[in-house]
C-alpha cells in the first residue's frame, strides 16, 4: 500500500475460512434427477461434502453423470424418469445448498 498515492487507506485483509486457494471442488457422484418443465437438474455431491442442484449444462461432462445414467438405466438424459409432480424444482430464493 502506497500511503502517498492512497493516503489513509488501508490493505484489505481477507478473511481465512481455512480451504486453501488451490482446494479443487471434484464431482464425487450424482445422487438425484429432477426436471423442471423440459430441463433436467442433478443432484451433484461434490468432494467437499456440498450436494447442491445443478442444471445439465454444468454436468453434462462428468463422469458422474455417466455413471448416474448407467444405473438409472437411461442411454440419454433425456430417457430419465419423470416425477409425476413439478413441485420440486422450485428453487430456494436465497440460492442456498439443499
Amino acid at each position: 500500500n502506497d500511503n502517498e498515492l492512497f493516503p489513509k487507506r488501508d490493505a484489505q485483509t481477507f478473511y481465512d475460512f481455512g480451504q486453501a486457494n488451490e482446494a479443487e471442488w471434484l464431482v464425487n457422484k450424482i445422487l438425484a434427477h429432477r426436471w423442471c418443465g423440459h430441463k433436467v437438474e442433478f443432484l451433484v455431491k461434490w468432494n467437499m461434502g456440498d450436494s447442491i442442484w445443478e442444471p445439465h449444462d454444468h454436468c453434462k461432462d462428468f463422469e458422474a453423470l455417466d455413471n448416474y445414467l448407467e444405473l438409472q438405466g437411461a442411454p440419454e438424459v433425456r430417457l430419465l424418469p419423470r416425477a409425476a409432480s413439478q413441485r420440486d424444482c422450485i428453487r430456494p430464493q436465497h440460492g442456498g445448498n439443499e
